[in-house]
């Protein structure tokens, strides 16, 4: 019986490494366009310097290139990655955390875009963060309503949705995060005081 080798070449994988990062890179600067809300694939391709059929090989269908994309976003905009909210009392420097990296990247302004592609990548993106939100906000104890209420604010100020027309307002971007984090402390302050009624 003979067995077959797997020849493996390490510039080989660092080359399939670059050309994967380009292509996401060129993604990226496709929804970067303000009023761009879809990818094109022989768009990346040009941008990234490479065939069609190499981008197809990568990332064949929408789905693998939002998938590639939440994680490039994730590495650019949070390069230390996420510490997700452990408990209530954690929830301000959660949100100081998040704005704080968030603001780094202009990029991170496209992702404050509810269109299309950009609010599938942001789902897929946040879903264990939003949960962490939820069940630290549930776990003051407060009533259903004002838990229901804190919660949907909480998630409001989430994103950098929430960051960016601060600073459209006049509020400078390195104050941004401290005020989100405070509003957040006032909410939780609250909804204690209403889990003690």
């Amino acid at each position: 019986m003979t067995t077959t080798r797997r020849y493996v070449s390490p510039k080989r994988e660092a080359q399939a490494l670059a050309t994967r990062k380009a292509i996401v890179e060129a993604f990226a600067e496709q929804l970067s366009e303000p009023g761009r809300d879809n990818l094109s694939p022989s768009e990346a391709a040009v941008r990234a310097g490479v065939s069609l059929r190499t981008v197809h090989f990568h990332f064949p269908n929408e789905a693998s290139q939002l998938a590639a994309l939440g994680e490039w976003f994730d590495q650019v905009l949070y390069p230390q990655g996420v510490v997700l909210v452990s408990d209530p009392d954690d929830l301000p420097r959660y949100f100081r955390d998040i704005h704080r990296m968030a603001l780094k990247h202009p990029v991170s302004r496209a992702l404050a875009s509810d269109r299309g592609v950009w609010r599938e990548m942001r789902q897929l993106r946040r879903a264990k963060r939003l949960d962490a939100i939820r069940r630290a906000v549930k776990a003051i104890g407060a009533p259903p309503r004002a838990t229901a209420d804190a919660t949907a604010m909480l998630l409001s100020l989430s994103g950098a949705d929430a960051s960016w027309p601060l600073h459209d307002h006049g509020l400078p971007l390195e104050r941004i995060p401290d005020v989100i984090a405070n509003t957040v402390e006032l909410i939780v302050d609250q909804l204690r005081a209403k889990a003690k009624r």
